[in-house]
Parts: structure tokens; C-alpha cells; sequence
């Protein structure tokens, strides 16, 4: 079983292709306030996310470098901060649960 993942965003709609336990750290409730929170605030480092989720740095830190191995997040390392980047504005998800042959 596979999860296409669609990232749509300004330029574009990538797709990316994820095994189950994948998608699963993608659809968590903290996960998705996480993304919301780094696209539409554009916070500075990740001290900052952490703050506007009122979570633990630590945490959120290693919720995005989870994130981030998935290639959901960039990070703009310019200076000592890493800031944390989202660069689509919707998550779509699709779940195939059997493969059927193309029809001729």
C-alpha cells in the first residue's frame, strides 16, 4: 500500500509517494497545527515555531527534522538560526488500498 502525497502551492503541485508509517507522522494533529503555523506565520527559527505551537522546542525541533527527511520542510539556514520553510499551501492525500490493472 502507498500514499501519494500532492504539495500544492504557487508554482506548482509536486508529488511525493510514502510508505504508511510516512504518512501517518504527516497527518497527526501536531503535525498539521506545525505545518499551518510555519506557512502562514513564516516564523524566524525554530525557537520561534516552537513558541507560536506552545510546544516544546525540543520537540517541535524534531517534529520539522522528521519533516524535513520527508521533504515537507526546508530549512533557510542564512545565519545561526535554522527558519523552518513550507512552500505549498494544501496537502492533498491519497490512500491506494488495491492496485488495479489500467483498463485497455
Amino acid at each position: 500500500m502507498t500514499v501519494e502525497v500532492r504539495l500544492v502551492g504557487p508554482e506548482g503541485v509536486e508529488t511525493e509517494t510514502f510508505d504508511p508509517e510516512e504518512a501517518d507522522a504527516l497527518t497527526r494533529p501536531t503535525t498539521v497545527e506545525l505545518l499551518r503555523a510555519v506557512a502562514r506565520e513564516e516564523p524566524a527559527s525554530i525557537r520561534e515555531t516552537a513558541r507560536l505551537v506552545d510546544r516544546d522546542v525540543r520537540q517541535v525541533h524534531d517534529n520539522l527534522w522528521e519533516l524535513g527527511q520527508l521533504g515537507l520542510v526546508e530549512f533557510d539556514r542564512s545565519g545561526r538560526a535554522h527558519r523552518p520553510v513550507v512552500d505549498y499551501d494544501r496537502i492533498e492525500i491519497e490512500v491506494t488500498l488495491r492496485d488495479r490493472p489500467e483498463p485497455p
